[in-house]
């Protein structure tokens, strides 16, 4: 597989966790928990105009005022972030589910 196709793949798992973030139940609560914990304060901000509501990497870099490259950066080095804390911390959230 291609590190297109990954990074492709990531971000879409990473918009439906979010989705699902909006809901309720465990799952929701854990990810919720995962970007307040895990994520800078601008991190957090450019993942929710980019995926909760709907903004273009340039769009969002108008209206804050930054480059697109420092959008893109900071948005990878969050999914970054939250793509280890899942991993690691993942498996006990669903072994603990399965009890």
């Amino acid at each position: 597989m291609k590190d297109k196709d990954i990074a492709s793949l990531e971000f879409a798992a990473l918009r439906e966790y979010i989705m699902i973030m909006q809901g309720g139940g465990n799952l929701a609560a854990h990810v919720r928990l995962a970007i307040n914990e895990e994520l800078t304060e601008r991190q957090r901000e450019l993942i929710t105009m980019y995926y909760l509501e709907g903004m273009s990497m340039s769009e969002i870099a108008r209206v804050l005022g930054l480059s697109p490259s420092t959008v893109s950066r900071t948005m990878k080095r969050g999914r970054e972030r939250l793509r280890k804390h899942f991993k690691y911390n993942g498996r006990m959230f669903l072994n603990g589910m399965l009890e």
